[in-house]
């Protein structure tokens, strides 16, 4: 395991210039708009979380899946491997590397329920031996490097150094769960996404510290601020895309989106 996020795998593989990722969008936006690009995004990340939730597991946890999810898709399509497949596997991965393993066939059975409990238009023929199959695809397609940085534990660190509010800690936390529904995690280092969201979570917090306080304790974080700026602002993009956003149409975009991808090829 990598001592830090410098030296690790997320570093020095799975890190993108916003170049790279825009040509990565635009493969996918042969089918798709920008804004149903997004939803796709909210959605699956939405459908992770909840599988976890079902088997209780830690948000860190629920993000390493999501961060597995992504990554998989990168160079490959939803016709290649259904997403809803590959969401199952992600979490059952993403519990045993973060040390709290769960019975493949418990992950797969809360993983139905949770898609029947959605929507009875999602279709998942599937049985363990093809979760245990996904498994072998996605390990292949990250190359075994499995270990993933949040910005969860920056955010902790941060919390017990400056004189934080309840309400701007739990404020930022959920801002960084709601990164996770953009793929900022594949171009900005984890204690940036963390700062953006301390940022943010300044609208709620009551004055806690004064703003020549708050002044001064960013520019002694030495972060580059034009980056912290950047994540704020993808931020507020995709909570305002999230207006739009409607959870019964998905599963069948999901389809309509496959389908197209069948015929192109």
């Amino acid at each position: 395991m990598a001592a830090n996020y410098w030296e690790s795998s997320q570093f020095q593989r799975f890190l993108l210039t916003r170049f790279e990722l825009a040509e990565i969008e635009q493969m996918h936006m042969a089918q798709l708009t920008a804004n149903e690009l997004a939803y796709l995004k909210i959605y699956f990340t939405n459908l992770i979380a909840l599988i976890g939730k079902r088997l209780h597991v830690r948000q860190e946890i629920i993000a390493t899946a999501i961060v597995y999810f992504k990554r998989f898709y990168i160079n490959n399509t939803f016709y290649d491997i259904d997403p809803y497949l590959m969401t199952t596997t992600c979490v059952y991965l993403a519990c045993k590397v973060e040390e709290c393993p769960h019975n493949i066939k418990q992950v797969w059975n809360e993983s139905k329920l949770v898609f029947s409990d959605v929507s009875s238009e999602i279709r998942f023929p599937y049985d363990v031996p093809d979760i245990a199959e996904c498994e072998s695809y996605l390990l292949e397609e990250m190359k075994f490097y499995l270990v993933v940085y949040h910005p969860y534990q920056v955010l902790i660190d941060i919390h017990e150094q400056a004189n934080m509010s309840k309400a701007s800690l739990q404020a930022a936390w959920s801002i960084i769960n709601d990164s996770f529904k953009t793929d900022m995690v594949f171009v900005y280092p984890p204690h940036v996404i963390a700062i953006a969201a301390l940022f943010l979570s300044r609208v709620v917090d009551q004055g806690n510290q004064s703003d020549v306080e708050a002044q001064q304790w960013y520019a002694d974080l030495n972060v580059d601020v034009t980056d912290v700026l950047q994540v704020v602002d993808e931020l507020l993009a995709i909570y305002e895309v999230w207006t739009g956003y409607v959870d019964e149409k998905m599963p069948d975009m999901v389809s309509r989106y496959i389908a197209d991808i069948a015929a192109s090829c």
